[in-house]
């Protein structure tokens, strides 16, 4: 599983999938994108609006597919929207990574960097 966050800018007339003429935050928009983004492969975790920046709404879920982070972003497009896609590891996980690339750099650990999927 990969997980992602979604950054998603809604501009103003965006007329989305809906045909909805005015701007705004409408339930069914951030509904339509989320049965969108499962349609393709994708599990969203949780919604948020986003506050003082550029971007109106942030997504957070894991898709089976690194592709998939592709294909939210095409999604997005075709609705009308702007939006920004990542990978997003854990932060005890990035910290396990960091650890393991340096030592492996550094010599310290002999072969190459476990790359096993972490059993739950």
């Amino acid at each position: 599983m990969v997980g992602f966050i979604t950054l998603v800018q809604l501009r103003p007339g965006s007329r989305g999938i809906t045909g909805e003429e005015r701007a705004g935050l409408y339930e069914t928009e951030w509904e339509n994108l989320t049965r969108g983004i499962e349609r393709l492969g994708g599990h969203v975790s949780k919604v948020f609006n986003v506050l003082g920046n550029e971007y109106d709404l942030l997504v957070i879920g894991e898709a089976e597919d690194p592709r998939t982070l592709h294909r939210i972003d095409a999604l997005c497009k075709t609705m009308g929207y702007v939006a920004r896609t990542h990978p997003a590891v854990e932060a005890s996980e990035y910290a396990h990574l960091v650890r393991e690339t340096s030592e492996i750099v550094q010599g310290i650990r002999i072969g190459k960097a476990d790359t096993r999927k972490k059993e739950a």
